[in-house]
């Protein structure tokens, strides 16, 4: 996403009441759930009774500021009510409570589903009240993540405990829905994913039951629970981590002004190569373009973080090092770590959006592709935001571990490709918007050609995805079905992208070799990659 504002996370919870009383004045669409199949009265108390954390519906104070997704494009779906779960006791009651009503819902900690898979015309299930971070007893290493977590709690409590674990830097995101669709951030290249610090997850499965599943007990469902992507097989309502100890770290926001595509080629190749400690991303940012206008100036820049001293940054960048804009970069060396964490967080606030992704190797960016990529961001149609088009690094510690190991099929890339289309407005025109989206399928689209690129990155939903089933979860898919079929036969977690259910099921037998189209595609792409 593109709209990002560089927050302190002790700041942040300052700010947050003042945001949340600018965006209450936005006005609130009709509820889209139709009035002659919702519950009665009488069922409404029913659950309210049930829910300790208790319900709010649309007439109640601070209803449409807690249903408000992080794509506003989702933003007209509101539930007919929310349940405020504060334990498992809670999400329990609420799913006895749709099953017997036939009533559909969402489960949402953040609310950052880019599809708005967390929107819903019945009930939402709140999770954000199951939130915390605590050591467990007799362990060094291991804490115990509450399953309504957001990042910024998880910071903070983390940063007591003198501990880390693979995280992202957007602060409203929550724990949950980042580590069962995998978790990307830069300590991934050191400690893996953080999904594969997953050690163990409780979760209330489709038939109201409690689970406790980890690598030896539900050892199927755990497995899925590692990149499976949420909302597919349960309510999770706890994770338990493997956490790291801290360091010094040193943290940059390096842009280059000049030379562009060659800059982004030298980047992409020779960091590629770069030791695990190192964590990147790199963004070439199109400026906003009112109608009319002639494009603005294009700007390449790369965020990330260096564990250690060991190696010095100006000999990973190697030849991009003398060419980097000194009067536009930043660089903190050798800091405590959650303090550079402090620089790197992103807050970002509800807009409009789409994001594509693809995985791809290094050595198969050549210079036609790079000059493509360029050549599209030329090609821009006019819009009220800000677009990226941005290379998350990856490899290192990720390929320790196999395609299959995890649900998190993506191993073997260097880069995780993403194109965005953002709208700031919901007064932009509807040919804008189907320009937009338009032009970011044919740039995603070209580039993958050119480089050969796979997959999708689950956590990244894109709704316009054609084969999504292939492209988040490669030959993994059918295992996944399977485990659908064993914990949720009758669909109750359902959504536009769910995993369906095999049409037969043997827990613990390998996954089928007659994959689907899509998911073969990968998987032959991905051993075909150099």
């Amino acid at each position: 996403m593109a709209l990002e504002l560089r927050s302190s996370r002790r700041n942040f919870l300052a700010g947050l009441g003042g945001f949340a009383a600018a965006t209450r004045l936005m006005p609130v669409p009709a509820l889209a759930f139709e009035a002659g199949r919702c519950p009665p009265p009488s069922a409404w108390r029913d659950l309210a009774r049930a829910v300790k954390g208790g319900v709010l519906r649309p007439e109640d104070p601070f209803f449409a500021d807690t249903c408000r997704p992080n794509n506003l494009r989702y933003g007209a779906t509101l539930p007919a009510g929310i349940a405020r779960c504060v334990g498992a006791q809670d999400v329990q009651a609420c799913l006895r409570w749709v099953t017997a009503q036939g009533m559909p819902f969402a489960v949402r900690s953040g609310g950052h589903n880019y599809a708005g898979f967390s929107t819903t015309p019945g009930l939402l299930i709140d999770m954000s009240r199951m939130a915390g971070v605590a050591p467990v007893a007799g362990s060094d290493s291991l804490v115990t993540v509450q399953g309504g977590t957001l990042n910024l709690l998880a910071y903070k409590q983390m940063e007591r405990l003198g501990r880390t674990i693979t995280h992202g830097r957007c602060d409203t995101v929550g724990a949950a829905g980042f580590l069962l669709g995998g978790g990307i951030g830069f300590n991934m290249r050191k400690f893996g994913i953080g999904a594969d610090l997953m050690r163990a997850t409780e979760l209330v499965t489709a038939d109201g039951h409690r689970v406790r599943a980890d690598a030896t007990t539900e050892s199927d469902l755990f497995w899925a629970c590692r990149g499976g992507g949420g909302g597919n097989f349960g309510i999770n309502t706890a994770f338990t981590l493997d956490t790291r100890p801290v360091g010094a770290v040193t943290v940059f926001d390096l842009t280059w002004s000049k030379d562009l595509p060659k800059v982004l080629k030298l980047l992409l190749t020779e960091l590629a190569s770069a030791p695990d400690d190192f964590g990147s991303k790199i963004a070439v940012t199109i400026p906003s373009r009112p109608e009319g206008c002639a494009p603005g100036p294009v700007t390449l820049s790369i965020l990330g973080q260096l564990h250690g001293s060991t190696h010095a940054l100006k000999d990973i960048f190697k030849s991009t090092w003398e060419m980097v804009d000194t009067g536009r970069s930043q660089i903190k060396a050798d800091v405590p770590y959650w303090q550079g964490q402090d620089f790197l967080t992103e807050t970002t606030f509800p807009y409009y959006y789409q994001e594509k992704s693809s995985y791809m190797r290094a050595a198969s960016i050549g210079d036609e592709a790079i000059a493509a990529m360029f050549d599209w961001a030329e090609k821009m149609p006019a819009t009220s935001m800000p677009v990226c088009f941005k290379f998350f690094q990856v490899g290192g510690a990720i390929d320790r571990v196999g395609r299959t190991d995890t649900a998190y099929v993506h191993r073997g890339a260097d880069w995780l490709f993403t194109v965005e289309a953002n709208w700031w407005s919901p007064t932009d025109s509807t040919l804008q918007v189907a320009q937009a989206l338009d032009w970011q399928q044919r740039f995603y689209d070209d580039v993958n050609r050119r480089t050969g690129a796979v997959g999708a990155f689950q956590n990244f939903s894109d709704p316009s995805l054609a084969d999504w089933q292939g492209a988040y979860y490669g030959e993994n898919l059918a295992r996944l079905s399977e485990v659908k079929r064993a914990v949720d036969p009758g669909m109750l977690f359902t959504f536009a992208q769910a995993i369906r259910p095999a049409e037969t099921a043997r827990i613990g037998r390998n996954p089928s070799p007659a994959l689907p189209g899509g998911a073969r595609r990968e998987a032959e792409a991905v051993e075909r990659l150099p």
